[in-house]
């Protein structure tokens, strides 16, 4: 007679209780597994179910935050990480690494993930769809939709390439003032934008004008560099663009000040 284990529970090694809701012989059981998503896993051998040793896709095993979900994504294809898994696992860690925090200052506990994106397969979904060939790295952005966005989102993220993201670089100075603002020897301002001089004024907030009108005339001249490579909402997206002297990090800290 068959010993009937259905209702016996355990812990998995990763922390997730799971229950027998199915004993057909010790090498085929159904397992449910007792988290939000109540995902069921069929044929498990009870040796295994005994050691912890059954595999949900739904324990959220990266920093504690993501989890690979069900789907058709690899996470590598031979010994090699897909590029979808490297991008999103970097996401992750991001916005939620304890130990990468200090590389990470302006994300963690800041720059939240969407839940849809907490899982790897939801993201590898959106990621193959919106991916394009443009001859370098495609970096994922989430400010030039919407500047001074905290959530990474498919509504609010783009994919664009390596040298179109670096134009958008917004990174704390030694000068204490806004991105393209100097200090002139009389005691005025100067914007400068890649070098080029465009003139002193009085206040910081009149100079951050004249530099994000020539920042945002580059931004347009390498969109239009781009346009039979990039697809249509990123060029909408970069012409669209405007620089806000409220959301530069050098700005905002002398405000705090």
């Amino acid at each position: 007679m068959v010993k009937d284990r259905v209702g016996e529970t355990n812990k998995n090694n990763r922390g997730t209780l799971m229950e027998i809701i199915k004993y057909n012989s010790s090498e085929d059981m159904d397992v449910r597994f007792l988290d939000e998503f109540f995902y069921v896993k069929k044929g498990v051998l009870y040796d295994s179910f005994k050691k912890g040793i059954v595999k949900n896709p739904y324990d959220k095993n990266v920093y504690g935050i993501g989890y690979i979900g069900l789907g058709n994504h690899a996470v590598k294809i031979g010994t090699e990480k897909t590029q979808e898994y490297r991008v999103w696992h970097e996401l992750i860690a991001r916005c939620y690494s304890k130990e990468r925090k200090s590389k990470y200052l302006s994300y963690y506990d800041i720059t939240k993930v969407c839940e849809e994106w907490k899982c790897y397969q939801r993201f590898a979904d959106w990621y193959s769809q919106e991916k394009y060939e443009c001859g370098e790295l495609l970096h994922l952005d989430k400010d030039i939709l919407y500047p001074g966005n905290k959530i990474y989102s498919p509504y609010t993220c783009l994919l664009v390439p390596q040298r179109i993201n670096m134009i958008f670089t917004n990174k704390p100075n030694t000068r204490g003032l806004p991105n393209g603002v100097t200090r002139t020897k009389d005691g005025r301002y100067e914007a400068v934008c890649n070098k080029k001089k465009l003139g002193v004024y009085d206040t910081v907030e009149e100079t951050f004008a004249a530099y994000a009108k020539e920042k945002e005339r580059i931004i347009k001249e390498v969109a239009d560099e781009y346009i039979n490579i990039i697809p249509k909402k990123v060029y909408d997206a970069l012409y669209n663009y405007k620089l806000d002297i409220r959301l530069d990090k050098n700005y905002q800290k002398t405000k705090e000040e």
